[in-house]
């Protein structure tokens, strides 16, 4: 990629990050310290100010507006190319207009532009009119490149040839490359490679941010009040819109997982809060991109907030069975404890109560499995919380099914049993010094069934 489509692609980039913030260009430069007329230069379209220079300001600007480390990667990340394969726009036609926002080039390998134009001729699994909205968009968008392979013709495998694409592509432009991909097996043939890297569709979406005012995000984040119908006013912000005010903060959270987990504010506020954030396009089942994967409604669990846990499920009908999922691992075989829905949570911890809200309610799925195979019942019986166990048997959990090891719940209960293991304990199975288990202690009965 030359010099000045770098800068230029940049360029835009600052523009619209500033306009976002609300900033002039005379406020951005007192902002950063440096002259107006320095800074007009430094973002003028075609402009001749050097890309180091123009590089600079860019970071200055990540910096000064407050986006986090994350965030100014993605906001840098223009400096690369990226290529699309089949099976990632398949899932997401809107994807070439949401990356040509993002790189300054899109590439789409020839072959899979064969590949969409086989689908539309042939209909292939009802996906004619889909391929065709994608070769329409590949067509009509300047920033998109097509590429032929040039290499070998001696491996027909498609996917190596994508993947040579990519490569021709990062060594023409003189950059490192993201292969978008939704299928597993550009991971292994990535794997240590120098200038492309596997970028998984669900890792991209989850992690990707359009430009925003991050000071009223900000404001938002701290700002608790009994009645929300004043807040521009209040904060002097522009309420966010529906993609905004669904980015994540700088711990990986978002605005309603932030009021979850903010226990020191009264829970009217709280939950007045929530209704608002959801009035104005909050997703109340978004996860957390942070440390534990999860939506709003296990984060109330594991925070130990009956009063939220319910509000959120009833009132703001938070979908029950929303597992954690890494996006990071999103191209791996599914990950041990992927998947971990609310009453597993809930069934790990004995947290009777919320257990029996759950089961009463009638969307939750009762023989979910996690990445372990485990499912509620599983859980409860790892730790012998028998009560827990015979709650989740009587609303209809099925006690035949087995974990990744083979185990049924009452095949754990019977290992619990024989170890003496406690939650909190290094458990470690086969450790000649583990516990007995007190059939008399902590309220566990022998397993009968």
């Amino acid at each position: 990629m030359n010099e000045q489509a770098k800068c230029d692609f940049l360029r835009k980039r600052m523009i619209e990050l500033r306009e976002k913030n609300g900033k002039s260009q005379a406020e951005m430069a007192e902002l950063i310290g440096c002259n107006k007329s320095t800074l007009s230069r430094a973002e003028k379209i075609g402009g001749d100010t050097g890309y180091k220079t123009v590089r600079g300001f860019a970071e200055d600007y990540c910096d000064k507006l407050g986006l986090t480390p994350e965030q100014k990667a993605l906001f840098l990340r223009g400096e690369k190319i990226v290529v699309i394969d089949t099976s990632a726009l398949l899932k997401n036609p809107q994807l070439i207009d949401e990356l040509s926002k993002e790189y300054s080039r899109v590439i789409i390998p020839k072959i899979v532009v064969d590949e969409l134009d086989n689908i539309k001729d042939h209909n292939t699994n009802g996906l004619a009119s889909k391929a065709w909205q994608l070769l329409k968009s590949i067509g009509g968008n300047e920033n998109v490149i097509t590429m032929d392979y040039t290499g070998e013709e001696t491996d027909d495998n498609n996917d190596c040839k994508i993947i040579g694409v990519a490569e021709q592509a990062a060594e023409e432009f003189s950059c490192e490359a993201d292969l978008i991909t939704y299928d597993a097996g550009f991971a292994a043939r990535l794997s240590g490679h120098e200038t492309v890297r596997a970028l998984f569709l669900e890792e991209y979406m989850i992690t990707k941010q359009n430009l925003m005012d991050i000071n009223s995000l900000k404001k938002l984040n701290d700002y608790y009040a009994d009645s929300y119908d004043d807040v521009e006013r209040i904060l002097k912000i522009k309420i966010p819109n529906a993609d905004d005010i669904n980015a994540y903060l700088p711990d990986g959270n978002t605005l309603i997982i932030s009021v979850v987990r903010n226990k020191r504010m009264p829970m009217n506020q709280r939950q007045e809060k929530i209704k608002w954030l959801i009035a104005h396009g909050a997703d109340v089942n978004r996860r957390d991109c942070g440390k534990y994967y999860f939506p709003p409604l296990s984060h109330s669990i594991q925070n130990w907030d009956f009063e939220m846990f319910k509000f959120l499920l009833h009132e703001c009908k938070a979908n029950p069975n929303v597992g954690s999922r890494n996006p990071h691992d999103a191209g791996k075989i599914r990950q041990k404890n992927d998947g971990n829905m609310p009453l597993m949570i809930a069934a790990w911890d004995n947290k009777l109560e919320y257990v029996r809200e759950l089961i009463a309610d009638e969307r939750t799925s009762l023989n979910q499995q996690d990445g372990n195979g485990f499912t509620a019942l599983i859980k409860a019986c790892y730790w012998g919380w028998l009560e827990c166990r015979d709650l989740l048997i009587e609303a209809g959990a099925d006690t035949k099914i087995v974990d990744r090891d083979g185990y049924t719940a009452e095949g754990r209960y019977h290992e619990f049993l024989e170890t003496g293991r406690r939650k909190g304990d290094n458990f470690r199975k086969g450790d000649n010094n583990r516990k007995k288990f007190n059939n008399n202690g902590g309220g566990r009965r022998r397993y009968n069934g």
